[in-house]
């Protein structure tokens, strides 16, 4: 309560002093955006129903600008003013998202993990509201959802404005809406032509991204349509061109060590002690020891020596901290009125991204399947290394591991095919009627082709191998070796048919005013395809497949059909009366039958009190819940490598004896896991025969609008929210499997977990553990949204015309971010994540904010808007000492643009600088992923130019 109280009380003195000094920005404005027409036929009946339309986060159609939705709206200039080829750079600036999210800055694949939930590289955007996660975030083009909740692939000169709602929205969305909903509002009533050219460049001088868009259109009478094309390119930035990425860093001990893999060129190579001893090595609890190339070919046993701690490999020079991409788009837009009381409509558009993300040479080895058989003449030891011990071969069973930069690096080449298509009928009853109806059919598709170049192929490498090829020497591989490689193709295809009907009127006069309704019903199908080569398919015995073991995929393939029918009522309660201007009452039901989950039905009760005609008092309770999606459902087995903290390390015989089911086969004072990394297969629930329920919870928000009559041009609000989920749908994580199971040997995850036996050269280590999708857990939010939009009215200093000037002020403040990640089981314990970052929830820094100024005079027009990060605290930051937290420096960043139009040319030119005071995001060392940093929040290109021209014709 004491940070909640600090922030209030910020917020609102840097309300008042904006409120003093200040203009109003052009955005985040808060309210729904001002009314128009898109949803109402032409008619000649009633003005106010000609006003009336439906808002974002409600079914009724509204003439007020405020209601009980706090609906955040970015318009046209605003995009504009961000000078950003693509939405996903504007969106994600918001102070309301948070948490993990993908865009162009995330390229690994996961080293070339195969799985259709994995984005690196394919130049994505996804949003997190609240930092619920892209899963609980609701994507929308005019109301409909999309296949593809990409947002980057939506043409920014198609976009009207761009309406957020941060609170559950389930009784008028359905499924997903819990975090909220990004609504896409379509433009209409175009006129002429427009051609815009823009360019920009980081100060480091690449980075480069280029493109050009044109949109014509035309309205009449009794039609409009507008349609276009854009086309924006993204060049690629190494991670080494920036020094915070140019290695991997580790806290190690306390200390920040450079660092990277363990599979390195001169191999990684585990030899018994009778051998090792002669090079002084020490020996581990296994009777092993390990040794690298030293000198010479690695014919001789004196060409090595024994591998140190800092013999690593530099991987992060070679990943990209932007993904290199292309994308082309096209829509078209369309309405005709068939008669007066009946219109035609239709919205569709098309985008094509190519993309590339992009890893270091394979690292390769008898984990995946490789044996160097001792008899074979370039191997100098006379042990045979395999993964397994081999039959009738005591001395077989060594681990050999290396990395062939001969092969090259391996690039993730995407091509992501969508479409999306809208189109139906809208009308009313009569032009006397107040009612409204629609229907309307949409169809949207994407296919998504990964291309992975340069992936071993396991059994020609094993071929070159016994054909003498030599592979303890990279220095020495021929061509053999650089020809063993193919490319896997994974291809996933998702579409979404859907038809739906709605009215909406008013019912009755009641004495405070009309009462109205709207209801409607549909039906969706959901179906996702995803293929895998052949010789990349994954053995699930073996954890391999015929390439790198890391690049193996599953095949997975499902559908699901809903169907909903739903209602919402607005009932005025009084009306100009003391104390109560206006007192309505807003009412929403949703039922939603699922051919997965069953029947889920959820409602809605929602406040407006105007005490006066400046005040709006408002308050939500929404019942929500989330669906699994048809990847959690039917994703097939994909093999991920995490490091797992094991506690069965270093305990003693009683120790393990006592936590037997977790443990199986660890020797006592066993030294862990060699490598850390250990094999998780991560799946759908349907892909391991169990079944899902969908996750569900409450959404609460109770705020107050404040637009005096005394101060003409302000407008402020204040929100507390909310969010509470339980029976929570994720993949469960190596720890809580391994943690839940030691803690509790009847645990059910207790299957999960697969050891190595007495009869490998490492019992105890992991093989393997089994980590799908599950409902499990809890998860509790809570915070504060401020907002503040002023504009000045105009004044003369005598002879001077400063302009006008418009300020807005926005924040978002998280008081807590609870989770439960085991409820029920023994040493379970609820988490506060809010000021922390973490690699399963990312950045959930307490408070977020933006605060924009505009300035417009004459052909001149300007913006200067800065945006702030709270600092935070990184957890379990040490890699070798758990439960080590560090602090993250708070960061602000800067932009400016300046605009002038030259009316004579119809042609307008926009410059504007991004990070302007050029600000390094914060390490958080490996707990980032390959960059050292938090690519889903923090910029990390640096201080970046742009430039744009548009001419109207």
């Amino acid at each position: 309560m004491n940070h909640l109280s600090l922030a209030v009380r910020l917020a609102l003195t840097a309300g008042m002093l904006s409120a003093a000094g200040l203009a109003q920005a052009q955005a985040p404005q808060t309210g729904t955006a001002p009314p128009s027409d898109q949803n109402t036929p032409p008619s000649k009946s009633k003005a106010k129903n000609l006003e009336a339309v439906v808002v974002t986060g409600s079914l009724i159609r509204r003439v007020d600008v405020e209601t009980a939705s706090p609906v955040v709206t970015l318009d046209r200039a605003t995009i504009s003013n961000s000078g950003k080829p693509v939405l996903g750079d504007v969106l994600q600036q918001m102070p309301a998202i948070s948490g993990n999210a993908t865009n162009p800055q995330n390229n690994s694949n996961g080293g070339g993990v195969a799985s259709p939930l994995l984005e690196g590289g394919n130049g994505a955007s996804r949003v997190s509201l609240r930092g619920l996660g892209i899963n609980r975030t609701l994507v929308l083009v005019n109301g409909q959802r999309m296949a593809n909740p990409d947002i980057n692939l939506i043409p920014p000169e198609m976009i009207e404005r761009v309406d957020v709602l941060a609170e559950g929205a389930s009784t008028v969305y359905g499924s997903d809406a819990i975090g909220g909903v990004v609504n896409f509002i379509l433009r209409k009533d175009f006129k002429g032509a427009q051609f815009s050219l823009n360019d920009g460049i980081s100060s480091h001088g690449d980075a480069q991204r280029r493109g050009f868009n044109l949109t014509a259109g035309n309205t009449g009478e009794n039609y409009s349509i507008a349609g276009g094309i854009d086309y924006n390119k993204y060049d690629a930035v190494l991670g080494k061109r920036r020094k915070f990425s140019r290695q991997q860093l580790y806290l190690s001990s306390g200390s920040v060590v450079a660092a990277g893999s363990s599979s390195i060129p001169t191999g990684r190579i585990t030899l018994p002690a009778s051998i090792a001893n002669q090079y002084g090595c020490p020996i581990n609890s296994s009777g092993t020891a390990q040794v690298t190339l030293a000198s010479g070919n690695g014919s001789s046993l004196a060409d090595y020596r024994c591998r140190l701690p800092s013999d690593t490999y530099n991987y992060a020079a070679l990943n990209y901290i932007q993904t290199a991409q292309k994308r082309s788009n096209g829509f078209v837009l369309g309405s005709y009125n068939l008669t007066d009381n009946l219109t035609a409509f239709v919205d569709a558009f098309y985008n094509r991204t190519v993309s590339s993300g992009q890893d270091a040479p394979s690292p390769v080895g008898t984990g995946d399947g490789l044996i160097i058989p001792s008899s074979n003449p370039i191997n100098p030891f006379g042990i045979t290394f395999s993964q397994n011990p081999v039959p009738g071969d005591p001395n077989s069973g060594y681990n050999f591991q290396t990395r062939l930069t001969g092969a090259g690096t391996r690039v993730h080449s995407f091509t992501t095919n969508t479409g999306q298509i809208n189109t139906g009928l809208r009308g009313n009853f009569g032009q006397d009627s107040s009612w409204i109806w629609d229907a309307s059919v949409n169809y949207s598709h994407t296919k998504r082709k990964q291309s992975d170049t340069n992936e071993v192929d396991i059994p020609a490498l094993q071929a070159a191998v016994d054909g003498g090829a030599n592979i303890f020497d990279q220095a020495s591989v021929g061509d053999q070796l650089r020809n063993g490689v193919k490319t896997p193709i994974y291809v996933f295809t998702q579409s979404t048919k859907q038809a739906q009907f709605n009215a909406s009127g008013e019912l009755w006069d009641l004495p405070a005013g009309t009462m109205q309704l709207s209801a409607g019903a549909l039906y969706r199908k959901q179906f996702m395809n995803y293929t895998v080569s052949s010789f990349a398919v994954l053995d699930p015995v073996s954890t391999t497949c015929q390439i790198l073991q890391e690049a193996c995929g599953s095949p997975g393939r499902g559908d699901f059909d809903v169907k909903e029918v739903y209602a919402e009522t607005l009932i005025p309660l009084l009306s100009e009366q003391p104390w109560a201007h206006s007192l309505n009452l807003d009412l929403g039901i949703r039922s939603s039958n699922y051919s997965t989950t069953g029947t889920t039905t959820n409602g809605k009760v929602a406040i407006e009190w105007r005490p006066t005609a400046d005040l709006l008092i408002r308050g939500t309770v929404s019942q929500v819940f989330r669906a699994p999606n048809l990847n959690e459902l039917y994703d097939g087995r994909t093999l991920v490598q995490p490091v797992l903290n094991d506690p069965c390390v270093r305990r003693t015989a009683a120790e393990l004896a006592a936590h037997a089911a977790a443990c199986q086969f660890v020797p006592e004072n066993w030294a862990g896991n060699d490598p850390a990394q250990v094999n998780t297969f991560y799946s759908g629930a349907a892909t391991v025969g169990s079944t899902l329920k969908p996750e569900k919870g409450k959404s609460i928000n109770i705020g107050l609008v404040y637009d005096p009559d005394w101060l003409p041009g302000l407008s402020t609000s204040l929100d507390f929210w909310h969010i509470y989920l339980s029976d929570t749908l994720t993949a469960i994580q190596a720890d809580i499997v391994v943690n839940s199971c030691f803690n509790n040997s009847s645990s059910p995850y207790c299957s999960f977990i697969h050891r190595e036996d007495n009869t490998s050269r490492q019992p105890g280590q992991v093989f393997l553990i089994n980590t799908p999708v599950v409902n499990l857990g809890t998860l509790s939010t809570t915070g504060i949204d401020y907002t503040l939009r002023y504009k000045i009215p105009h004044f003369d200093l005598g002879s001077v015309d400063p302009g006008n000037f418009r300020a807005g002020l926005s924040t978002s403040y998280t008081s807590t971010y609870k989770v439960n990640a085991t409820p029920g089981e023994p040493g379970a314990e609820t988490v506060n994540y809010a000021g922390t970052y973490s690699p399963q929830f990312g950045n959930i820094s307490r408070l977020r904010g933006t605060v924009t100024l505009n300035w417009e005079k004459g052909n001149w027009n300007a913006q200067w808007q800065s945006r702030y990060i709270n600092k935070l605290t990184a957890l379990n930051a040490d890699y070798n000492i758990a439960g080590v937290n560090i602090p993250l420096a708070s960061v602000t960043y800067h932009s400016i643009q300046l605009g002038y139009a030259v009316p004579s040319i119809h042609t307008r030119f926009d410059v504007g600088v991004d990070n302007l005071a050029d600000k390094q995001p914060p390490r958080v060392y490996q707990n980032s992923g390959n960059y050292n940093v938090d690519t889903a929040t923090y910029d990390v290109l640096g201080r970046y130019y742009w430039a744009r021209a548009t001419i109207k014709f």
